[in-house]
């Protein structure tokens, strides 16, 4: 075959006796018939071809500039046409109250090599709206489009900011709005997410009312500050008011980046406004493909430049998070982070800390890249700083669609104990807990049956066939080996099960800190649960707090244990988890012990 377009881009290149780099967006398309026997262009043919461009073989006036041949071999990564330019082959237009393929009055047109809606509508006339879906199913891929707004708006929403979308994941799409996730394309708000009615996490912002405007509940990056929030069990939701980023007049540029049910980037005019994480079925199980789609919704506008290409399998880390804590002038402990390549293919793996905090951040590897079926260990730390508070960042690892994007969170302490603590919520929101501890101050409310979306449960009982795991989250006590366990219901014994350790040479924040050390090399501890039913303890230095507010204590507060659900920690979706928080003090902070207990269930 004939290659085509060999493009000068921003790597180093020789070519006839001179070197040199091209920055910026500008290329340069050459078209030089180079003819090779084979279909695909491995890299020892793309050696051969970049010499023969660099000699005698291309023309004096082309070969002044430094060349640098960009030739793909022909894998799925390829970007693959969807919309040919002439027609809407492989499209169905799907409009409200008729049947999937059916347009007689011509809302959906193609013109000069663009996709146009609404071309030939009076603007006085009252518009359905509707879908083009795409014959194709897709799992893991990068799609872009092109879209730009025309002048005409329509009833019902004549008097409204223009609207369209583009879908993906869809299924059930014989209707008009096709169960989906929403890429939002709308005056102002492109980008934006919307669950129809998928589910997923996603992050939000701590200070609402500092939001743009916008539609929605207000999204933010987890690496600019935003807390996890899951989106589950609910038949439409849209999180937006996310900076502005499209323009009314001209052309934007749309794309989103999709790895299975793992995650997605949405990303509008070359920046990433939005991501999600954990996507699923309303009844849990997974979304791992899906149809795409493009909507009009009463607003004329034009689609062009519409293409996907499908990807592998990502690098794989072997966690989606990374929360770290520290004190001011204290040695913290950094996070090891094992990231493996399960492709047939060497995959760069350079490391791009960004965000709001980023310069608190540092990450370390021994290479540039990882080989097929290889791995590689990245570290991460964190300096603290004077300031009390959560820290956010977030590690590119690789490219957007080869590599693998991980939040970092840390929790800075200017000192050890009292005022100088995190509170709960600050610990649920670096660790990815969606959870609303109570409220966001230190001290919280110990009278209180329930607080925010903690749960009154006194007695546990195992999940059939499981066995109990309890992990240490965050401890923030004095120092100490503290034991905790487990209490049978209607029996006083304290069946110990593990030690927080205390404090060494080696870590001398042990209790103060998130993910505290047990005592031993365990990072937790499992057990097979008791037939009855039972809650759980922590002996503190002054007495006893229990999970189960009715059992007998020397506290002169009623409630020493709170009990919250956890869907997601980590980035990882949950089940039959909870955090289970004790106070030793009387100030309510529930944070003196923090546990993640998995595989329990409340008992009847």
């Amino acid at each position: 075959p004939m290659l085509r377009r060999p493009r000068l881009d921003s790597e180093e290149c020789e070519a006839g006796g001179q070197q040199g780099k091209v920055h910026g967006s500008a290329k340069i398309h050459v078209f030089v018939p180079v003819v090779f026997k084979n279909h695909r262009m491995t890299s020892d043919l793309a050696e051969r071809a970049r010499d023969c461009l660099a000699g005698s073989m291309l023309p004096i006036a082309f070969r002044i500039f430094p060349l640098a041949l960009v030739v793909a071999p022909l894998h799925a990564e390829e970007w693959q046409t969807l919309f040919n330019g002439k027609d809407l082959s492989g499209w169905t237009t799907v409009l409200e109250n008729k049947k999937p393929g059916e347009d007689p009055d011509r809302y959906v047109q193609v013109r000069d090599g663009v996709i146009h809606m609404y071309a030939d509508t009076d603007p006085a006339a009252r518009v359905p709206f509707g879908v083009i879906v795409h014959e194709k199913t897709f799992s893991r891929f990068h799609m872009s489009v092109e879209y730009r707004w025309a002048e005409k708006k329509f009833a019902p929403r004549k008097t409204e900011i223009r609207d369209a979308g583009l879908l993906y994941h869809a299924s059930n799409t014989g209707k008009v709005w096709p169960d989906s996730v929403e890429y939002q394309i709308q005056e102002g708000d492109s980008g934006d997410i919307v669950f129809l009615p998928k589910a997923g996490l996603t992050w939000m912002r701590t200070n609402p009312d500092r939001a743009p405007e916008g539609q929605g509940e207000p999204g933010m990056l987890p690496e600019e500050g935003g807390f996890a929030r899951d989106f589950g069990r609910t038949d439409f939701a849209y999180i937006g008011r996310f900076p502005v980023l499209d323009t009314l007049d001209g052309w934007n540029r749309v794309e989103v980046i999709v790895h299975a049910d793992e995650s997605a980037e949405h990303i509008i005019n070359g920046t990433t406004v939005a991501r999600i994480a954990n996507m699923r079925e309303k009844d849990g199980s997974p979304v791992r493909e899906g149809k795409v789609a493009l909507q009009l919704e009463g607003a004329e506008l034009f689609y062009r430049d519409v293409k996907i290409r499908e990807l592998g399998e990502p690098l794989k880390p072997d966690r989606t998070w990374v929360a770290l804590s520290g004190v001011k002038g204290q040695k913290a402990r950094k996070q090891e982070i094992i990231v493996r390549n399960p492709s047939d293919k060497e995959i760069p793996a350079d490391l791009v800390i960004a965000g709001k905090d980023a310069d608190r951040f540092k990450a370390s590897a021994p290479h540039k890249s990882i080989p097929a079926g290889g791995s590689m260990t990245v570290t991460v730390g964190f300096t603290a700083p004077g300031d009390l508070s959560r820290y956010s960042a977030g590690l590119q690892i690789g490219s957007k669609t080869e590599g693998v994007f991980l939040p970092l969170q840390a929790l800075g302490l200017p000192a050890f104990e009292g005022k100088n603590e995190p509170t709960l919520m600050g610990i649920f929101r670096a660790t990815g807990i969606p959870a609303n501890a109570g409220g966001g101050e230190l001290e919280l409310d110990t009278k209180a049956a329930t607080i925010g979306d903690s749960r009154a449960i006194p007695a546990f009982r195992a999940v059939e066939g499981s066995k109990v795991r309890i992990t240490p989250i965050a401890r923030f006590s004095p120092k100490g080996e503290t034991p905790f366990g487990i209490v049978i219901s209607g029996e006083k014994e304290l069946q110990e099960k593990g030690r927080l350790a205390d404090v060494s040479d080696e870590i001398p924040d042990a209790h103060q800190r998130l993910f505290p050390p047990l005592t031993g090399d365990a990072d937790s501890v499992e057990f097979t649960a008791p037939e009855k039913p039972f809650s759980f303890y922590m002996q503190g230095h002054q007495f006893v707090s229990h999970s189960d507010p009715s059992i007998e204590t020397t506290a002169t507060i009623p409630h020493t244990g709170r009990v919250y659900p956890v869907t997601s920690f980590m980035g990882k979706t949950m089940k039959n988890a909870w955090a289970v928080g004790f106070e030793e003090a009387a100030n309510g902070d529930y944070q003196d012990a923090l546990f993640l207990v998995e595989g329990v269930v409340p008992a009847e």
